[in-house]
């Protein structure tokens, strides 16, 4: 699955860096003109990069977080803005790039959220913990094992069945 991610995520970006690189991306793609929102062109380059964000976040980020992603992300999305002055048929505005910029600040948040409420899936790996656990076993800070919880899958107590 982790591979998956990450082909959609290298595709992703490419995708991305061509459609804001090329002269005309609506022709690129069989559209006669760039799509809008209902309310203008503000939300389009925002949603293009909360999309890229949490990509990245999914596929190369653990815990914990590691900022120096976020500046690679914001220098991305500056100088892809930057480099449509030298396209032909192209402007670089300001506007797009607060909008790049503000797109992996909501696309890191949404990351953030989603782990905070899901919880990672993989238990932190440390030398010497295996990389499977029995049912209901959990790692512990020290790598051994901690018995089955009697919480529930949802970490609500388990149901005790009445005869």
């Amino acid at each position: 699955m982790r591979t998956i991610v990450r082909l959609a995520c290298f595709g992703y970006w490419m995708l991305l860096t061509v459609l804001l690189l090329v002269p005309d991306p609506a022709a690129l793609v069989g559209l006669r003109r760039v799509p809008t929102f209902p309310w203008g062109k503000f939300g389009v380059h925002l949603s293009f990069f909360v999309v890229l964000s949490v990509l990245v976040c999914s596929v190369w980020w653990s815990k914990p977080l590691r900022w120096p992603m976020i500046g690679l992300l914001a220098i991305y999305g500056i100088t892809t803005e930057s480099l449509q002055l030298l396209v032909p048929h192209r402007t670089a505005r300001v506007m797009d790039g607060i909008e790049n910029l503000l797109g992996i600040a909501i696309g890191v948040g949404v990351y953030l959220l989603a782990q905070s409420l899901i919880g990672s899936r993989e238990p932190d790996r440390q030398a010497g913990s295996p990389d499977r656990f029995a049912e209901g076993e959990t790692p512990t800070a020290g790598g051994s094992l901690a018995p089955p919880s009697p919480r529930g899958p949802a970490g609500y107590p388990a149901r005790r069945r009445e005869s």
